[in-house]
């Protein structure tokens, strides 16, 4: 069977970040407001904040509230967790700010990667576990946003997030292809590539850092891609 889609993850995939942690990002926004906290202290809040969402049932809402609500909740929890006051009014700053704070790239060879897919004729779509005003967001800041994605689905899309393969199926759907026409691509095992396979999708799981412990067969780089694909159509016809 031809391929007729590819499908990617956002971050880590397509696009980069200049920090490790996201903790990193939040360090950052409270030292521009003059509030010094150690990186340490940010993960041990995190962990906490985490833990605490849980009995507030926060992770089973993500995408089914805004965007705006859910992240002041978990900034503001952030904040509480690191023992500062009027920590509610804080969080919206916090959230507000976030994308001034964090800077991000495509990856080298991404934008020849869709060029090439695009000269194909194959249709390209974002699946992510982010709110779609965030992907917009991170798309414009890595100038991918005239890119020509067929479709971008975030968490509050169809308000369910990966690896439930109800979002692979949507995507599809709405591309008007096949599960065995379609490629993901993604760097998370459980939320991409078992995500992607349990929708009946060709999964291919990327590794640029080459110390992945498991036993999935990997790629590097996304041209590999490229090449894939081409021997999966040469094969069914």
């Amino acid at each position: 069977m031809t391929v007729k889609a590819v499908l990617f993850d956002v971050g880590n995939t397509l696009i980069k970040y200049d920090v490790e942690f996201f903790e990193e990002v939040f360090q950052r926004i409270l030292t521009s407001l003059g509030v010094a906290r150690s990186l340490v202290d940010i993960k041990k809040a995190f962990l906490n904040a985490d833990n605490e969402s849980r009995n507030l049932h926060l992770l089973s809402s993500f995408g089914k509230v805004t965007c705006e609500e859910h992240w002041n909740t978990w900034d503001s929890l952030v904040l509480k967790h690191l023992g500062i006051a009027e920590h509610a009014e804080l969080g919206k700053a916090v959230h507000s700010m976030w994308f001034d704070y964090v800077d991000c790239a495509p990856f080298p060879e991404v934008k020849e990667v869709l060029s090439e897919l695009k000269q194909r004729g194959l249709k390209i779509g974002l699946i992510s576990n982010g709110y779609e005003e965030e992907i917009h967001i991170i798309l414009e800041k890595a100038n991918l946003e005239n890119a020509a994605f067929d479709i971008i689905i975030g968490v509050d899309t169809i308000k369910k997030v990966k690896p439930n393969p109800d979002i692979f199926r949507y995507a599809i759907s709405k591309l008007d292809v096949k599960p065995e026409e379609t490629v993901f691509v993604g760097d998370n095992v459980e939320a991409d590539y078992k995500g992607a396979e349990n929708a009946g999708i060709h999964a291919l799981l990327v590794d640029r850092t080459e110390k992945r412990q498991s036993d999935i067969k990997t790629i590097k780089n996304l041209r590999e891609v490229l090449s894939l694909i081409r021997d999966k159509s040469q094969k069914s016809e």
